[in-house]
């Protein structure tokens, strides 16, 4: 049995049944782009916002929330009020910001934050972790394995995919290093009355022998939020991940820097006869509603 780390909420450390009913009606889903890899996701009467607390300063190469977004979450304000789940996938600044979780955390009383190790280790780090430390919620699984859980009603499956390298050249011997092979990235498979949302976080194409492993085309995924580098070109191994390991309805492509979203879009429109339902936001804020049967 695998043991879960759990920060301060009190769930049971076993692994909790993940359901796989499908629902028999149709559900509306409405997604809100954030920036980068953030999103606002809206389901019945649930709100989740996964890798969208972050933009503390400018980044080149990414696209950050604007500073009025930023406001509307650290103040649970507007269409941000009252979020029952704020997911992280990892550490890195593009995707999360110790300080904006706290900040929203202190002034949502309702929400939980889930992360991993890494990140949550970061969290203790700020002023006012203990003022929040009961809304926070620490899963990293072992490699090649997920674990179940259950928060605020969102049934959750936490997978362990690598980050996608990132190589470096060590400047005394000339070696090529992955700067990212130590970074704990987590996927989530989210399901709420049956509906199942996958976020891949900063994981690509070379976790083919995860993705083959964990075979999430069995578990009918109705949108999957996925790395733009997954369709770098159409004969990938990222492309047949897509098709073969988990087989979503619809496909949104995200994590692009701000000057490749036409070459993007026109590799999505290359790809449309095999994913028909691929999408990409162009601009903050921007929403998409979405019918799953």
């Amino acid at each position: 049995m695998k043991k879960i780390t759990v920060l301060l909420v009190m769930l049971v450390s076993v692994q909790i049944c993940y359901s796989n009913d499908r629902k028999n009606k149709l559900e509306n889903v409405e997604v809100t782009y954030i920036a980068n890899d953030g999103f606002l996701l809206n389901i019945n009467d649930k709100k989740i916002l996964i890798d969208a607390l972050f933009g503390d300063k400018e980044y080149e190469w990414c696209v950050i929330p604007s500073q009025e977004t930023i406001n509307s979450i650290l103040n649970n304000d507007d269409i941000f009020t009252d979020v029952d789940l704020i997911a992280a996938t990892h550490k890195h600044v593009d995707h999360f910001y110790p300080h904006f979780v706290v900040k929203h955390l202190l002034n949502n009383t309702n929400g939980k934050f889930i992360s991993c190790k890494q990140s949550v280790d970061l969290l203790k780090k700020t002023d006012d972790y203990d003022k929040v430390k009961n809304h926070i919620v620490e899963i990293t699984p072992d490699n090649f394995s997920y674990i179940d859980t259950i928060i605020n009603e969102v049934e959750i499956r936490v997978y362990r995919i690598s980050h996608g390298p990132y190589y470096i050249e060590d400047p005394k011997t000339g070696e090529k290093i992955n700067k990212h092979q130590n970074i704990q990235n987590i996927g989530f498979l989210f399901n709420i009355n049956g509906v199942k949302i996958f976020h891949t976080g900063d994981s690509n194409e070379n976790g083919f022998e995860e993705y083959k492993h964990f075979r999430l085309d069995k578990e009918h995924i109705d949108i999957a939020f996925i790395d733009y580098a997954f369709i770098w070109k159409p004969d990938s191994q990222g492309v047949e991940i897509m098709k073969n390991y988990i087989n979503a309805k619809h496909f949104v492509l995200m994590h692009l820097h701000p000057d490749k979203y036409t070459e993007y879009i026109e590799k999505a429109a290359q790809l449309s006869e095999v994913f028909p339902s691929i999408h990409i936001f162009k601009n903050k804020m921007e929403i998409k509603k979405y019918i799953i049967e």
